[in-house]
């Protein structure tokens, strides 16, 4: 059976369209989304070494994380990681506002603003990274959404941690 080369077009449209849906669906429940409420939290015994080193680069945990902020570029992570543990052993998920960071303790929560559309969210940070030079913070693909930072994969964004016991 011979496709004509129309078919074989439409056909490989049509995958091309069906794997961006199935890596990422169509979130279009973007304004659902539960927001995160900061909450008092111990840092978790796991993922907070004193010091650790990734790609040869050493890395020191902060002792707290109140008073920290930053300006700088963020990324995002999604599927490729979704299910898998994050550095406090909580499965990460990618529809849930949430991010990793080099050096702030783990759990905590920040509030970070895209300094393009002004756009601000608060995450819950459960996780290390990113190891890539230059970028200060890594975003879950629900929260790069919130953000509109998804299409462009980087932006600019000020980080500033929330001190939870006065967050009410």
């Amino acid at each position: 059976m011979k496709l004509k080369k129309s078919s074989l077009f439409v056909i490989l449209l049509l995958s091309s369209c069906t794997v961006i849906k199935k890596d990422y669906g169509n979130y279009s429940d973007i304004d659902g989304l539960k927001k995160v409420v900061p909450k008092v939290e111990s840092y978790s015994k796991y993922g907070n070494p004193k010091t650790y080193k990734v790609f040869g680069v050493q890395y020191k945990t902060l002792d707290t994380h109140i008073g920290y902020s930053e300006e700088g570029i963020a990324s995002w992570y999604g599927k490729k990681f979704h299910g898998r543990l994050t550095s406090t052993r909580e499965k990460y998920d990618m529809y849930k506002l949430t991010a990793a960071h080099k050096t702030l303790p783990i759990p905590c929560y920040a509030r970070v603003t895209n300094l393009k559309n002004k756009k601000s969210i608060i995450v819950r940070i459960n996780d290390r990274g990113p190891f890539k030079k230059g970028r200060i913070i890594d975003l879950s693909y629900a929260a790069a959404v919130k953000l509109g930072i998804v299409k462009s994969g980087t932006q600019k964004v000020f980080v500033e941690a929330i001190n939870a016991s006065q967050s009410k």
